[in-house]
């Protein structure tokens, strides 16, 4: 399916992806828009995390693996040699599965990649720090304790504190790989409420295999299987009527 140019803030054509000699990604071609969500589902092994993973050159950190097709981020070549992988991953920022807090204070691990930027002013790094716990909205229930272990923290609220962290670097793209999945029913929620309240002023890609997450959260959906991507439109059209059968039988639980 093609897709008009207009206001795309990544754009990734033929893109594909080998471990070894297996090829996992066949030729995507998919953008994304400014602002907004966007959901990448399909079945475990579609390729879906792979692709979100090549968005911010993580698998530059596995051995084995090659990469290529056209990245193109806000103008810049994402594969380029001279990409700075540490500023594409500042303004590209990454939420995983499993909350992933540094082993230091809530207040340290928001403000850990301004430090890497050399930020030192602490009013500069004290008002980073609130504006950012407000927008992943946890402000309000750990306000008190900034300088206490994040490690304390409840499962939901260290994902929150996680997304903070990247918040606070100011990117202009999220990607988040199934940012719930390890996350009881209501810090799920909360976390997705978080994710609504954001997405007038971030783009997001999410991974999620949550049929209804998808349909809730999503303005978007692109459907990946053995992974080549299927089908790309507005997520009410894939889940009421989608073009290709597929997507039809994904989406109502015929298989994956």
């Amino acid at each position: 399916m093609t897709e008009t140019k207009q206001n795309n803030i990544l754009e990734t054509r033929d893109v594909k992806l080998w471990y070894g000699q297996k090829e996992a990604l066949h030729g995507i071609n998919l953008s994304f828009p400014e602002k907004g969500i966007t959901a990448l589902i399909g079945p475990s092994g579609s390729g879906k995390s792979t692709y979100l993973r090549a968005l911010n050159r993580m698998h530059d950190l596995e051995d084995n693996i090659t990469v290529t097709g056209t990245f193109d981020f806000k103008g810049t070549d994402i594969y380029a040699p001279t990409t700075d992988t540490v500023e594409l991953r500042k303004r590209i920022g990454m939420v995983f599965q499993q909350p992933n807090p540094f082993p230091f204070s809530i207040y340290e691990n928001v403000i850990f990649g301004l430090r890497l930027a050399g930020v030192k002013d602490k009013a500069v790094l004290d008002e980073a720090v609130e504006k950012a716990l407000r927008q992943a909205s946890v402000w309000d229930e750990v306000k008190d304790d900034l300088h206490k272990s994040a490690l304390g923290l409840s499962g939901g609220q260290q994902q929150r504190v996680s997304i903070a962290r990247v918040l606070a670097t100011s990117p202009d793209l999220l990607l988040l790989d199934e940012p719930t999945s390890a996350l009881d029913p209501v810090s799920s929620h909360n976390i997705e409420e978080t994710l609504l309240n954001l997405r007038n002023d971030y783009a997001m890609i999410i991974v999620t295999h949550s049929m209804s997450q998808a349909s809730r959260l999503s303005d978007r959906t692109a459907f990946f299987l053995s992974g080549d991507l299927i089908e790309v439109d507005a997520t009410k059209h894939i889940f009421l009527n989608p073009q290709r059968q597929e997507t039809q039988d994904y989406v109502s639980g015929r298989f994956g």
